[in-house]
């Protein structure tokens, strides 16, 4: 089902496109399987993590949790938490996304997940980035990519209009600085070239806890220091951190059928924001007049 949709104060030439499943017998599944996995695997990691973690945040807001240093430095451990998170199926977290087009540089790899659902064909024209060595090393050894960069966003190795598609995998959240990796994006990306902002975004403000007009950023035990947006505020949040040349024009909210969007305490939906590069020519020329 699609349908259109405007913000009150967000600016109306942005496209707005939402897609709502019409499965209930398998969205009830989904929320009995969260349950099993929350009565099995919870104890677990409070015992384990949880109060270690809010124990040793008192003296260190930054304080990563031994949960998230496990799965850093295990990328096999990182897969297995992906399937518990996107059950049943990792990689269909990607199923809504249009065809990938031209070159592309694919902020945030992983190990691969992206690679692996759009197939070898169309991954080797995809240039991989990412700040774990452990992750890229595996993703090689599992024939998902031929091309990576051990990088951050913030200063790529890479000549200026090097890509047609800049696509943050499911990553943004974990990007402290987005107005310096935009600005680094503009000089990566070809005129009339794309960002895809792919990322979950909690699905209602009531479900947060929080009234949620802005953005904001918190030290997770499962996920280290991210960023929060619903919708909304995802949308003002990227309006505020672009440069002159790129321009935000489209946003599909699409609610996926896996177990992240239909968890208990933060149910979620799946965002596409799509970001667009104008000439340098035509930004030269407006800004002589």
């Amino acid at each position: 089902m699609q349908s259109e949709l405007n913000y009150r104060g967000i600016d109306h030439s942005i496209k707005h496109h939402i897609h709502t499943p019409d499965h209930p017998i398998f969205i009830r599944l989904l929320e009995a399987v969260y349950w099993i996995y929350f009565i099995v695997l919870y104890p677990i990691y409070y015992v384990w993590n949880k109060r270690d973690f809010t124990k040793n945040k008192l003296k260190n807001p930054f304080y990563v949790s031994k949960l998230v240093r496990l799965i850093e430095k295990h990328p096999r451990l990182y897969e297995w938490s992906m399937f518990v998170l996107n059950f049943p199926k990792p990689t269909s977290v990607y199923g809504f996304l249009p065809p990938l087009k031209g070159r592309v540089l694919q902020v945030g790899c992983g190990t691969g997940l992206l690679n692996k659902h759009v197939g070898k064909q169309q991954s080797k024209q995809i240039v991989n980035l990412d700040i774990n060595p452990h992750y890229l090393e595996y993703g090689v050894r599992k024939g998902r990519y031929d091309s990576y960069l051990l990088s951050g966003i913030y200063e790529v190795p890479m000549d200026d209009k090097s890509f047609d598609v800049i696509i943050f995998a499911r990553c943004f959240h974990h990007i402290r600085h987005h107005k310096k990796a935009f600005a680094e994006c503009a000089r990566l990306l070809r005129d009339h070239g794309e960002i895809w902002v792919v990322d979950p975004v909690i699905l209602e403000e009531a479900k947060s806890g929080k009234s949620m007009t802005e953005g904001y950023m918190v030290n997770s035990s499962i996920d280290g220091v991210i960023w929060r947006f619903t919708k909304a505020a995802l949308i003002k949040h990227i309006s505020k951190a672009l440069p002159s040349q790129l321009k935000l024009t489209s946003v599909t909210d699409a609610r996926q059928l896996h177990m992240t969007n239909y968890n208990r305490k933060y149910a979620q939906t799946d965002i596409l924001a799509v970001i667009v590069k104008t000439s340098d020519s035509a930004m030269i020329h407006k800004s002589n007049k």
